[in-house]
């Protein structure tokens, strides 16, 4: 996000290309094919090379979004060159790669072409283990995002972006995983769930960084009276939905998730029915209201994503009568960095 090469609405334009991870697709590179980042495939085998060929003047966020779709697909090496030599620009993004994910090094840099490798070995890693940590975190990182509201001064140096760049690189680590093991046909159908609720986390994540930023401008807004209470309240709901998906071990308790997310997303448009109008009669600064309608949507957007995980749930406790992640126990914090 964050400028970050490639924005929150950037982010979001990667989706396609991460759904195609599960079906299968011509190589990265060779001679039809290495004429353009952009055009590259996104995914590899995981026995070969990503090769990007980034051409003279080509935006940054091609290469970045280019080298994250073969890292999804599981590719273990990657090549990126350039003609005659590899811009300063395009190693900038190389160097972002290699920090925003786990754990791709740079084994060789000359003038035209930079080698990286996955050194990482993370075969027998847990991931359902691996989404209870993740959720947990996403959790916190919200709830921090809302007390901000009544604290000065407020985070304005980029914290909750780097904040949030940790949470994308335990998402993307655990997507790799899940369509590697996919890909390799272990399992497949099982760690589709993880694959796709680290998706949905990973986005959740994404709206407790705007909740964090537009608390500043809700300083109009005089704390504990409405809306700034509505607004609270609604957002402890929605965690407390968001919980209730991640902890649900079977399919009764997630179609009882499910009814609950449906009745919150009702309230949430009953509750922007009843604040919003307030800006006509001038109650309400114009650029106040444009905020409080920013954090109901991301609220809003928060329950949905979390349905989307308790129909994880209720779609594998359809397919299995138990779920690996039932009777897990908490687990350290992951790293930042």
């Amino acid at each position: 996000m964050k400028d970050r090469n490639e924005g929150r609405e950037g982010r979001r334009g990667r989706a396609a290309g991460i759904a195609r991870l599960v079906a299968p697709r011509p190589e990265i590179g060779g001679p039809a094919r290495a004429s353009s980042a952009s055009a590259a495939s996104a995914r590899e085998a995981t026995d070969r090379t990503a090769v990007v060929v980034v051409r003279p003047g080509e935006p940054p966020e091609h290469l970045f979004r280019t080298l994250l779709g073969a890292y999804l697909g599981g590719a273990r090496t990657f090549e990126v060159r350039g003609s005659p030599r590899v811009a300063p620009e395009s190693r900038d993004v190389v160097r972002t790669f290699c920090r925003r994910t786990r754990q791709p090094e740079v084994l060789s840099d000359e003038p035209n072409v930079l080698r990286l490798s996955d050194l990482a070995s993370a075969s027998s890693l847990p991931l359902d283990r691996s989404i209870l940590r993740m959720g947990r975190l996403v959790v916190e990182f919200h709830r921090e995002a809302v007390a901000s509201w009544s604290r000065l001064p407020f985070e304005g140096d980029g914290s909750w972006s780097r904040r949030d760049d940790a949470i994308d690189r335990e998402a993307w680590y655990i997507q790799r995983l899940a369509a590697m093991r996919i890909g390799g046909g272990v399992g497949g159908g099982e760690f589709l769930g993880p694959w796709t609720v680290s998706r949905s986390l990973e986005r959740i994540a994404d709206h407790a960084v705007i909740l964090g930023e537009e608390g500043a401008r809700l300083t109009d807004l005089a704390d504990g009276g409405d809306p700034i209470t509505s607004l609270r309240q609604f957002h402890r709901q929605a965690m407390t939905h968001l919980e209730g998906a991640l902890k649900a071990g079977n399919g009764p308790m997630a179609n009882d998730v499910l009814d609950v997310g449906e009745a919150l997303l009702a309230s949430g448009r009953a509750l922007a029915e009843r604040l919003l109008p307030a800006v006509g009669d001038g109650a309400m600064p114009p650029a106040t209201a444009a905020a409080v309608a920013r954090v109901l949507e991301s609220i809003g957007r928060t329950v949905a994503y979390a349905q989307d995980v308790a129909q994880v749930v209720l779609d594998r406790s359809l397919a299995a009568p138990e779920l690996p992640w039932r009777e897990l126990r908490p687990t350290a914090a992951v790293p930042q960095g």
